[in-house]
């Protein structure tokens, strides 16, 4: 009989440990609440206990999706950031984030030189490129054509050989986000035929002194980046 109380006793310490070690680590995951993010990077929150929750940010540097009591939060640009949750029992909870630049974005920064890479070679300068001209034409399709305001073209032609490469897209140029309607055009000389080709183009950064990254996705050939002169 002692025996069994001592089994039983045993038994009970340990299950209270394990509960004990787990309610520690709730209360270790609930009590983060700084947190460092890389633009694009996210993390999963778990909010407490909750009929409602109302959400604050004081800043657009984040942005954020909520499903239940998980909360994902989603880096958007560089800065510094706050949010707020606010439970149905009016106790409120604050996290603070500080995103910087991801690699791709620290890379375009520091070399923001206009380059079209993977036309030609794997980069190609358009400022230190003899005989390369480069034009810019808002409000005109790839065919020359006017086009509606939010239609932009980009060309880059061999003005001896008649090498060319275009782009046109829609859509919004001053911030980061995929571009509709987007085609480019291709000719291997001043007399060969153009060859057409839809493509998904997105721009990835648009930095302070007017230089946009594009990247234009083919099905059949790799993805052409071309960093924009400004205009």
């Amino acid at each position: 009989m002692e025996i069994t109380k001592y089994i039983r006793y045993i038994a009970f310490s340990l299950m209270a440990l394990t509960l004990l070690g787990s309610c520690t680590e709730e209360k270790e995951k609930a009590q983060q609440t700084e947190f460092n993010l890389r633009v694009d990077e996210s993390v999963s929150i778990q909010l407490p206990n909750s009929t409602t929750y109302t959400i604050t940010i004081d800043n657009p540097a984040i942005d954020y999706d909520l499903s239940g009591r998980q909360l994902t939060v989603t880096a958007i640009k560089e800065g510094s950031a706050k949010l707020t949750a606010i439970l149905d029992s009016g106790e409120s909870f604050a996290y603070s984030f500080t995103v910087t630049a991801n690699a791709y974005q620290i890379g375009f920064n520091i070399d923001s030189t206009p380059r079209v890479e993977s036309w030609i070679g794997p980069s190609l300068k358009t400022e230190e490129t003899p005989g390369l001209q480069v034009s810019y034409e808002p409000g005109i399709d790839i065919t020359g054509a006017a086009a509606d305001k939010s239609v932009r073209s980009y060309g880059f032609i061999y003005t001896e050989t008649g090498k060319l490469f275009r782009f046109s897209a829609q859509g919004d140029f001053s911030q980061k986000g995929a571009l509709s309607h987007g085609i480019a055009a291709m000719r291997e000389s001043e007399n060969a035929p153009l060859q057409y080709e839809s493509c998904t183009i997105s721009i990835k950064k648009v930095n302070t002194e007017g230089k946009i990254w594009f990247t234009l996705q083919f099905t059949d050939r790799s993805d052409i980046r071309v960093v924009t002169e400004v205009f």
